[in-house]
């Protein structure tokens, strides 16, 4: 899955040549929900490291539809999987905090702070492996297998693993057009999931997971409660 966050984290500390207090640093900028951070095909002249809240990257179809393709929270940087310009569109799917790093001093930044570098590749290898595992999934795993990967995946970068309960922020569609599925879909089987018992939706944006082993299990392609779930799209 393309869910990024939680690495960067350096960047929050004073140090020389570093972006430093949110409250009187110019160059950290708060954005409201629904509010895009760039456009597809904006000029690349900075990169951006999200403080707070969630943002969701997406491309624009040849149809003129979008299609989500990652989403992105505290830690995550933006911008490096770009040239001249940006790749994706970048939009706020929660009112968010972001650090502005110019492109153009980024190397010059790793020069001098080797942990720096060190966590900007290691982000980019987690960027590129959740890429390659989110197209060998996308056209193997049934619905139930990408939404339960999927919610997974969000609890743990809500630190979830042990109450089970996070913050789901996205959309409905905006999973849907993540996960390739149809709203309908998703909707339905987010319903079939509360109603067998493994997950809790205290709220629309508001998730318990009460059976985590059995969606690790289904996300891993395996039986579910007692016996096979049947795995339609």
């Amino acid at each position: 899955m393309c869910i990024a966050g939680g690495s960067i984290n350096t960047l929050t500390r004073a140090a020389p040549g570093r972006i430093t207090d949110t409250a009187r640093d110019p160059s950290t900028r708060k954005l409201n929900t629904h509010e895009h951070l760039f456009y597809e095909g904006d000029d690349r002249d900075s990169v951006y490291v999200v403080e707070s809240g969630w943002v969701k990257l997406y491309r624009t179809l040849i149809d003129g539809q979008r299609q989500v393709v990652g989403f992105a929270n505290a830690g995550s940087i933006l911008g490096l999987e770009s040239d001249g310009a940006f790749a994706n569109g970048c939009e706020t799917i929660t009112p968010a905090t972001v650090r502005i790093i110019p492109a153009h001093r980024l190397t010059d930044m790793c020069l001098r702070d080797g942990k720096l570098a060190e966590q900007l590749l290691r982000q980019v290898g987690r960027q590129l492996g959740a890429a390659q595992a989110q197209l060998a999934t996308v056209g193997a795993q049934s619905a139930e297998q990408k939404i339960a990967t999927f919610l997974l995946s969000i609890a743990d970068l809500c630190d979830a693993k042990h109450d089970g309960e996070f913050d789901l922020p996205m959309r409905r569609g905006d999973m849907a057009e993540f996960l390739g599925l149809r709203l309908e879909t998703v909707s339905r089987k987010m319903s079939e999931f509360q109603r067998r018992g493994w997950i809790k939706m205290t709220s629309l944006y508001h998730c318990r997971i009460a059976r985590r082993q059995l969606l690790e299990d289904l996300a891993d392609g395996g039986g579910a409660e007692e016996g096979t779930v049947l795995l339609a799209c």
